[in-house]
């Protein structure tokens, strides 16, 4: 047994955080599937790991993190990866998880939800699409001179905002508009222990036959 379990799903974007921190650090780790389809994250035994029923979840030793931000900064402390370098470095590496939060978390992710599992084009898409439109402004044109979001090297700040990054085109985007955003996925995708979702949090009959 791994000295670290992640609960989590592959469908999950904040529980691919967690992995790929895991992943890209090195650092071995259980996984524990939570059938968020199935209504798994709302059942006793895993309540008891989160009683707010969300994932990811990480364990390690006595320590339980229920918060998908958490677990980067535990990480960090844990392994010296990926970190700030000084107080202005943190500063900004907590503007980009904000960013994540707050216009990937309630931009693309929230389009990408409503074209291929709710209502598609309407009022609540249009709602979101402009916090979408919004965040892709502020991304974009930062990549244009920047490779990595913060300090010139990879951080928790792109393994925060990669995710659901990659919700572009689900989120009826065309890549082509977004040739820095695409340019600074490929680099991340090129980093020594990069995974899909479902490479580092396996789910047999993930994704559902259509």
């Amino acid at each position: 047994m791994a000295d670290y379990t992640l609960y989590g799903h592959p469908r999950s974007g904040n529980a691919y955080k967690t992995a790929l921190m895991l992943a890209l650090t090195g650092t071995a780790y259980d996984f524990a599937l939570v059938d968020i389809a199935g209504g798994g994250n709302l059942e006793a035994a895993y309540l008891k790991v989160n009683p707010l029923g969300k994932v990811p979840a990480l364990r390690h030793g006595d320590v339980l993190l229920r918060q998908s931000h958490d677990t980067l900064r535990y990480l960090i402390e844990q392994t010296g990866q990926f970190g700030p370098d000084g107080w202005d470095e943190e500063a900004r590496i907590g503007d980009w998880v904000g960013f994540a939060v707050d216009f990937f978390g309630y931009g693309l992710a929230r389009l990408r939800f409503e074209l291929l599992f709710g209502a598609g084009p309407g009022p609540v898409f249009d709602y979101f699409k402009k916090t979408a439109d919004r965040g892709l402004g502020i991304i974009e044109p930062h990549l244009a001179g920047n490779e990595w979001l913060v300090g010139g090297r990879p951080t928790i700040a792109d393994i925060a905002c990669y995710p659901v990054s990659s919700f572009l085109v689900d989120a009826g985007y065309d890549a082509a508009e977004f040739p820095n955003l695409v340019a600074w996925q490929e680099r991340f995708e090129a980093l020594p222990g990069f995974g899909t979702q479902l490479e580092l949090m396996p789910a047999p009959n993930w994704p559902p036959a259509k």
